[in-house]
């Protein structure tokens, strides 16, 4: 497998986004389509997976903590290389020397959309500090059917955290995505939509600005899966009692703090 050209790393450090083409087969876009589909439909069963509504499409979160294929496409083998390149360089605290094995991707989150979300600008980091993320276009997205919009280059900028919002805080009394409201105003970057083909995969920085955009296509299908890794050598990981997946098949807990430690 390989990892990014050059030319994707550059854009990647510039820009804080790079969407990959074809990096999945059209059979492995489709397989977890039909799977999805037949599981929202009933006409698959799978435990853990939760009711829904004939008319309800949703989404779902952590899917690969129960099912055997979400797991799978997690640590799919073409996506190692490329996540390996985008945690080379980022900062592991007083680590004085990154070794290889430091930048090893471990799959920590997954979330599957079969629309478009239209989620309020946000950045992952405050949820997830020190990821990245792969989000996998099973099929073409586009505006029509609800694309995300990623402000190129706010990956370089401040990160909203906690304290941000409390007492204090910057922005102390302001609710969180308004708060990255101001910070994506304030960045006076202009906002681009992500327009891919089926297959593609799109790799950001946790910390990059960006949001779900308005359906231009009310009840057009938009599937995509997000999910969300930290490398090997981040330390500074607050869901200690999270799995993390490496690409090997190893499962670990990040070891519970010391006695003293906060």
């Amino acid at each position: 497998m390989t990892g990014l050209t050059k030319q994707q790393q550059a854009q990647y450090d510039e820009e804080g986004s790079v969407a990959v083409e074809g990096l999945l087969s059209d059979a492995e876009c489709d397989r977890f389509v039909d799977h999805m589909t037949a599981l929202f439909e009933g006409r698959k069963q799978l435990e853990g997976f939760a009711p829904r509504a004939v008319n309800e499409r949703g989404r779902t979160h952590n899917q690969h903590n129960y099912d055997p294929l979400a797991l799978e496409y997690l640590i799919l083998p073409q996506l190692r290389e490329p996540l390996r390149d985008c945690f080379r360089g980022v900062s592991f605290g007083a680590a004085a020397e990154v070794s290889d094995k430091d930048c090893e991707p471990e799959g920590i989150q997954s979330m599957y959309f079969r629309e478009g979300s239209q989620q309020g600008r946000h950045q992952d980091q405050f949820y997830l500090p020190g990821c990245v993320s792969a989000w996998l276009a099973f099929v073409d997205v586009d505006e029509r059917n609800g694309t995300i919009y990623v402000q190129p280059g706010s990956h370089k900028g401040r990160l909203v955290t906690k304290a941000d919002l409390e007492a204090g805080g910057e922005f102390e009394g302001c609710e969180y995505n308004p708060a990255v409201d101001e910070l994506a105003r304030r960045n006076d970057t202009p906002e681009v939509p992500v327009i891919v083909s089926k297959g593609s995969v799109v790799f950001f920085d946790g910390a990059l600005v960006h949001g779900g955009g308005q359906i231009l296509e009310p009840g057009s299908d938009r599937h995509v899966l997000a999910n969300h890794y930290i490398p090997y050598g981040l330390d500074a990981w607050p869901h200690r009692s999270w799995n993390r997946h490496d690409f090997d098949g190893n499962v670990r807990q990040h070891p519970a703090p010391e006695s003293g430690e906060s």
